[in-house]
């Protein structure tokens, strides 16, 4: 019945968030952790006419590590590029170009049977829509944000001149990509601009679920210092063996799926309803101009944020327009 249930999901993932035509070719990006779901994706693909390329990568190290070449001309020659990988390409010049070639590109980061048949791959993706828009739409007129929580966060920075993007679970069409499970509003902050505490409080990627919060400070739109507990240190030693870019704060991001859980694998964690996650390293595929090896997001729970003047998360609750027919909450698990 499990089989029955993925080969199921796949194939309305396939239907409803890629729009899959027959004839199309498709090219899927797994590795050896995650090759059972490549092969499920593969069959589906091929039972709705389209032509699948299967490749089997060893895992990257980290989020944001570049494929190899070879697989990166096999996404730029398709139509569509499905990643069900251990951890993400996005942030990579791979998938960029992938996108500039005009590929489709549907991201499952970290993806597991459980991601793929509970939670948030369950919910209505075209609602999640409606209200991911209004979200980027004042990210994008939006000047500068700051950013409060009760485990001790306090950030401000600058978006001005942004603009934001959503991750729905749609692909709207040729060049652009969204990620399964989803659900979130976008944008890369200026360079330069973010200042004060940022504190992790329950998962980071690369990491998983946190022993103690991540506190890091920041200035002038870098990490300056990360102190906390084993994960932290742990963060650090990534973040010192990558590059330069690396300490950038690369992404301000608010979840928008009533249906996500704290599960401790950011995959869902992030999509997670009130919910805002902050990256380091990359930013240069979602607009901004750094590049790193690197792009890892790390979860702030029931955080309060203003963009300018107007408050639009308070204490975790999405203060828009589309709020009551959201308004499912959070459920933890782990």
């Amino acid at each position: 019945m499990e089989n029955f249930n993925l080969y199921a999901v796949a194939t309305r993932i396939l239907q409803d968030a890629v729009k899959l035509e027959a004839g199309e070719n498709v090219c899927i990006v797994s590795d050896t952790n995650t090759t059972e779901i490549g092969e499920i994706f593969a069959s589906c693909v091929a039972a709705m006419g389209a032509e699948p390329v299967l490749t089997v990568i060893t895992p990257r190290k980290t989020h944001g590590v570049e494929p190899p070449e070879i697989v990166a001309a096999a996404m730029k020659a398709a139509d569509v590029v499905l990643q069900p990988i251990t951890y993400a390409i996005t942030h990579t010049n791979a998938t960029k170009d992938a996108l500039q070639a005009g590929a489709r590109v549907l991201v499952m980061r970290g993806i597991t049977k459980d991601l793929m048949l509970y939670g948030a791959v369950g919910a209505d993706y075209y609602k999640i829509d409606q209200l991911s828009e209004v979200v980027r739409q004042r990210m994008t007129k939006g000047n500068n944000v700051r950013i409060v929580t009760p485990s001790g966060t306090n950030l401000s920075l600058s978006i001005e001149g942004r603009t934001g993007l959503m991750l729905t679970g749609l692909v709207k069409g040729p060049g652009t990509f969204a990620a399964m499970p989803d659900g979130e509003a976008a944008i890369a902050p200026l360079e330069g601009t973010a200042e004060g505490t940022l504190v992790i409080d329950h998962t980071m990627d690369a990491i998983g679920m946190l022993d103690t919060p991540i506190h890091m400070e920041v200035h002038q739109g870098r990490v300056i210092s990360i102190e906390g507990g084993k994960s932290a240190e742990r963060l650090r030693k990534i973040i010192e063996e990558a590059d330069e870019g690396a300490r950038n704060i690369a992404e301000f991001a608010i979840g928008t799926n009533p249906n996500a859980r704290l599960i401790g694998n950011m995959a869902e964690d992030k999509k997670a309803w009130g919910t805002v996650h902050i990256a380091v390293g990359d930013s240069h595929v979602i607009g901004g101009t750094v590049e790193s090896s690197i792009h890892l997001d790390g979860l702030l729970l029931s955080p309060t944020v203003w963009i300018d003047d107007e408050c639009v998360i308070q204490e975790g609750r999405l203060l828009v327009q589309d709020e009551p027919a959201m308004e499912s909450g959070v459920s933890a698990q782990g």
